[in-house]
């Protein structure tokens, strides 16, 4: 059954921003804590890597298929079946004795993560639907960097604890916001109509729209994690003589990501186009990328360029996820839509690391700042050319913002 609306989206929008930053709280928490992890349960680096990259092999994998049970089973109800599988995952691996149980858990909370990612912004689009959900759909793709840096700011002070406190403080986190989200978000019935699962799997993945998302997304994640490959060789160079001034500004960085992203859903609120704003957003972060890898410059300036990229390429998730609903194929595939565009994410999450450390060893900083460079430039192509039901325009988006203001 679905109740009426609230008449301001707003306080829905931050409760689901919450639950997204408290998924990403649990991304977040083995990087923080993974010596902590390898020294208490003696596990060899082969292993402890799977804490890593336990979620991005899931969403490389499931993404489409999380996005299907999500339309299927209702935004709300997926929300709050991610968050609480996240609790009770991570809750299992605080009382791990072992790296199998442990890692077993972390791949229950990527299946519980992605659930989550892929339906609060499908709720944000329904509920936020006919007054402007580009707003509400910007706020929420300040999820993910606002998460990691509030992890790694904290991790410090709970790591005194041992590691086991992060995962115990992640299960209380995400069992909390499943409560609140059970509360207080606003009903919305799951789709109910004659096409099927099959249909709709087949409809979306032959889609240019859903294509063009996945490709952005896969390009920008890759381009992002592999520039950031770049940020300990600056901190080693005398910015961070500790670990906790390391994760400090390993959190700045990350989060100015949050600025960029609340900077391009305001670009889009206000009338930028998507097409405009990713190809902008994409063409600097490439002139960038050039800058930061090639040029003679200090390590603390270098660093400063680093924080600039994250907030120019900062901009694109938020013009991605307010993109997202009218390029699905049906109305009943938003979640699937979504869920590809996440696949994306996630595969350029896992490729993006190995394909800048084979570039590095190829042709040293200059080759991965050419290769980051050549995937944003050529998310310039598919933003342009290929998303569809977009006008393609070229002008600043802070242009057209001025001339629709005036």
């Amino acid at each position: 059954m679905t109740g009426a609306l609230p008449t301001s989206p707003w306080p829905a929008t931050l409760l689901l921003v919450g639950a997204g930053i408290v998924s990403a709280v649990q991304v977040g928490k083995a990087p923080a804590a993974l010596q902590a992890v390898q020294t208490a349960l003696a596990m060899p680096l082969s292993q402890a890597a799977w804490l890593l990259s336990a979620f991005g092999v899931v969403g490389a994998m499931f993404g489409i298929a999380i996005g299907l049970v999500a339309d299927r089973l209702g935004a709300r109800r997926a929300l709050i079946a991610g968050l609480l599988l996240q609790g009770v995952a991570s809750a299992a691996g605080a009382m791990a004795q072992g790296p199998v149980l442990l890692i077993t858990s972390r791949v229950v909370e990527g299946v519980g993560f992605l659930g989550a990612i892929v339906a609060a912004p499908a709720l944000i689009a329904h509920i936020a639907r006919g007054r402007g959900a580009s707003g509400p759909l910007g706020a929420w793709s300040t999820f993910m960097p606002v998460g990691m840096a509030l992890i790694l700011f904290a991790s410090p002070c709970l790591l005194l604890y041992g590691w086991r406190a992060l995962w115990w403080v992640g299960s209380a986190a995400a069992l909390v916001f499943a409560c609140a989200v059970a509360l207080h978000a606003p009903h919305v019935a799951a789709a109910r109509d004659n096409a099927s699962t099959a249909a709709l799997l087949r409809q979306t993945l032959l889609a240019r729209g859903p294509i063009c998302l996945l490709l952005l997304f896969m390009l920008y994640a890759g381009a992002w994690f592999a520039l950031f490959g770049l940020l300990p060789v600056v901190l080693q160079d005398g910015l961070a003589p500790s670990p906790a001034r390391a994760n400090a500004l390993t959190a700045l960085a990350i989060g100015a990501g949050a600025v960029g992203n609340l900077l391009g859903g305001a670009l889009v609120a206000h009338g930028a186009r998507p097409s405009s704003a990713l190809a902008w957003a994409f063409g600097a972060s490439a002139v960038l990328a050039l800058v930061v890898a090639t040029a003679p410059l200090g390590p603390a300036w270098r660093f400063g360029l680093v924080v600039v990229f994250a907030v120019i390429s900062g901009i694109v998730p938020p013009a991605l996820f307010a993109e997202a609903p009218s390029q699905a194929p049906h109305p009943n595939a938003v979640g699937a839509t979504l869920g590809m565009m996440m696949q994306g994410n996630n595969l350029g999450l896992v490729a993006g690391p190995p394909a800048a450390a084979a570039l590095t060893a190829a042709g040293g900083w200059p080759a991965l700042g050419a290769g980051v460079a050549a995937a944003a430039l050529a998310a310039v192509a598919v933003a342009w050319w290929l998303l569809p039901r977009t006008e393609r325009s070229l002008e600043a988006p802070w242009s057209r913002i001025s001339h629709d203001h005036r």
